[in-house]
C-alpha cells in the first residue's frame, strides 16, 4: 500500500511539474520549447488534411452525403470557433495553460474515430448523424484551444524572429503533411470501391497516432506565461495560489458583451477584423467545394490529386524560408498582398477547369495555391499579431476567430445553397454548360481582389505606422 501510495505521489508530481510549473529558465529552453511546437504543428496539419479536404469528402460520400453538404460541412469548423466566446473569459483566467491545451489536443482523436463508422452496422441516416457529431465535437474542442495556443507561441518567439521562424515550421509541417497525404492518396486509390472501408480504417489509424505525438510534443514544451508570484520572485502554487485566484474572480473582469465593445472601439483590431472577414469571404465561396469538383465533375483520381499537390508544395516548401525573411524585413502585410495573387490565379485557373482542360488547369492551379500559401497563412497571422493589443492579444484572437469563423460558416451555407441552384439550372454558356463550381471560384477571386486592395490601402499604411512609433 505505501508503495502504491509513494508511485501515486511521484506521478502526481511530475504532472504538476510538466503541465503547471514548466517555466522556460534559459534561452535553450526556449529554442528546444519552439522545435517541440514544429513537430506538433506538423503532426496537427497532417490530422487537419487527413481529417479533412479530399478524404473528408470520400467519407461523407460513401455515407449518402451531396457535394453541396459535403462542402458545407467541411466548413464546420468555423463555425465551431463560436465556442471561444462563452469559454475565452474563463481561459483567459487560467495562469496556467499548458493542460488545458494539451487536453484539447487530445479530443481530436474523434476525427480519428468518425473514420470507423462505416464499419458500423448501421443505417446510412445514423452513420451520417454520428460522423457530424463526431468532426463536430474535435472541431470545438480543436476551437476553443486556438487562441491559448496561439497565444503560447507568441510568448515563445520574439517578434524579430516571427517571420524567419513561422517560414520554417510551416516548411517542415507541410513537407510532412504533403508526403503523408501522398501516401494516402495512393492508398485511398487502392481500396477504391468495395475496399473503402479498408482505407478509411488506415486512414482512421494515422489519425490515432499523430493526435497522440501531438499531445506529446506539447507536453513537453515550456510555458512562459507565469502565475502569481511571491515576495522572492517564484511562483505561487497551491492553496495560496487558489486563495489569490478566487479574491480575483470576485473582483470580475467583465462581461462577454463589455471585452467584445472593448476589442471593437480599437482602430487596429478592427483593421484585422474586416481583413480577416474578407479573406473568410474569398476562401469560403470556393475552397470548401473545389475538392469534390475534382473527384465528381471533372473525375480527376486520387493519386493525381495528391501526386499534383506533392510536387506544388514542394516549391511551397522551397521558397516559403525567404519569403518568411522578406516578410521579416518588408512587413507581414507587404508580402502578405502579393502572395495573395498566387491564391487568385487558382481561383481564375479552377474556374476555367471543365473535363477537357482538368489535367493541365488543375496542374497550374495547384502550382499557383501552392506559391499563394507559402506565406498566405503566415502573413494572416503575422498581421493580426501586429495590430491585436499584446495584454489582451487571447482575448482578441478569440473574439476574431470565433466571429469571422461564424462569418465563414455562413459564407458557406450561402454558397452551399447557391451550388445546389447553379447545379440544377445547368445554365448554358457559348454552346457548353457551366459548372456550378466555375461560377464560386469566380466568386472567390472577386473577394481576394478587395482583400488585396484593403491590404494595400489601410493595412499596410498602419504597419508603417506601428513601426515607426
Amino acid at each position: 500500500m505505501n508503495r502504491l501510495l509513494l508511485d501515486m505521489n511521484w506521478l502526481l508530481g511530475r504532472f504538476r511539474k510538466i503541465y503547471f510549473m514548466a517555466l522556460p529558465e534559459n534561452e535553450t529552453d526556449y529554442e528546444k520549447s519552439r522545435r517541440y511546437y514544429i513537430a506538433g504543428d506538423s503532426a496537427t496539419q497532417t490530422v487537419g488534411q487527413l481529417a479533412g479536404g479530399t478524404f473528408l469528402v470520400s467519407l461523407m460520400l460513401s455515407v449518402g452525403f451531396s457535394d453541396a453538404q459535403a462542402g458545407v460541412l467541411t466548413s464546420v469548423a468555423t463555425l465551431a470557433a463560436l465556442f471561444q466566446l462563452f469559454t475565452m473569459r474563463r481561459i483567459n483566467h487560467l495562469k496556467k495553460r499548458k493542460l488545458f491545451v494539451c487536453l484539447t489536443v487530445l479530443q481530436k482523436l474523434y476525427l480519428a474515430l468518425i473514420f470507423f463508422i462505416p464499419l458500423l452496422p448501421a443505417g446510412n441516416g445514423l452513420k451520417r448523424l454520428l460522423l457530424v457529431a463526431g468532426y463536430f465535437f474535435a472541431q470545438i474542442c480543436a476551437q476553443i484551444g486556438t487562441p491559448a495556443t496561439q497565444d503560447w507561441l507568441a510568448t515563445l518567439v520574439p517578434a524579430r524572429l516571427r517571420g524567419s521562424y513561422f517560414s520554417r515550421k510551416d516548411a517542415i509541417a507541410v513537407f510532412i503533411t504533403v508526403t503523408v497525404m501522398l501516401f494516402s492518396g495512393i492508398l485511398m486509390d487502392a481500396t477504391a470501391g468495395p475496399k473503402q472501408h479498408v482505407g478509411f480504417l488506415i486512414n482512421g489509424g494515422m489519425i490515432l497516432f499523430l493526435v497522440l505525438l501531438n499531445f506529446w510534443a506539447f507536453s513537453c514544451m515550456k510555458e512562459p506565461r507565469t502565475a502569481r508570484l511571491n515576495a522572492q520572485g517564484k511562483e505561487i502554487h497551491g492553496k495560496l495560489r487558489k486563495k489569490y485566484q478566487e479574491e480575483e474572480d470576485t473582483k470580475g473582469h467583465g462581461i462577454l458583451l463589455a471585452e467584445m465593445k472593448e476589442a471593437f472601439r480599437s482602430p487596429d483590431f478592427r483593421i484585422a477584423f474586416i481583413a480577416t472577414l474578407l479573406w473568410q469571404t474569398s476562401f469560403y465561396c470556393a475552397a470548401p467545394f473545389n475538392t469534390s469538383y475534382q473527384l465528381t465533375e471533372l473525375s480527376l483520381p486520387f493519386t493525381f490529386i495528391m501526386v499534383i499537390g506533392f510536387l506544388g508544395n514542394m516549391l511551397r516548401i522551397a521558397i516559403t524560408p525567404f519569403m518568411g525573411k522578406m516578410g521579416d524585413r518588408y512587413g507581414m502585410a507587404f508580402l502578405y498582398k502579393y502572395t495573395l495573387m498566387g491564391i487568385l490565379l487558382y481561383y481564375i485557373f479552377f474556374a476555367l477547369a471543365v473535363p477537357s482542360n482538368a489535367y493541365p488547369m488543375v496542374i497550374v492551379g495547384t502550382v499557383c495555391s501552392a506559391l499563394g500559401w507559402s506565406f498566405a497563412g503566415i502573413g494572416l497571422f503575422g498581421v493580426q499579431l501586429e495590430l491585436l493589443d499584446e495584454k489582451k492579444r487571447d482575448l482578441q484572437l478569440s473574439i476574431l476567430s470565433s466571429l469571422s469563423g461564424v462569418y465563414g460558416f455562413v459564407v458557406s451555407l450561402v454558397a452551399g445553397e447557391l451550388l445546389d441552384f447553379l447545379q440544377k439550372a445547368r445554365i448554358p454558356f457559348m454552346g457548353h454548360t457551366l459548372y456550378a463550381q466555375q461560377f464560386t471560384n469566380v466568386l472567390g477571386a472577386f473577394f481576394l481582389t478587395l482583400l488585396i486592395l484593403y491590404l494595400k490601402v489601410r493595412v499596410q499604411k498602419r504597419e508603417r505606422q506601428l513601426g515607426q512609433s
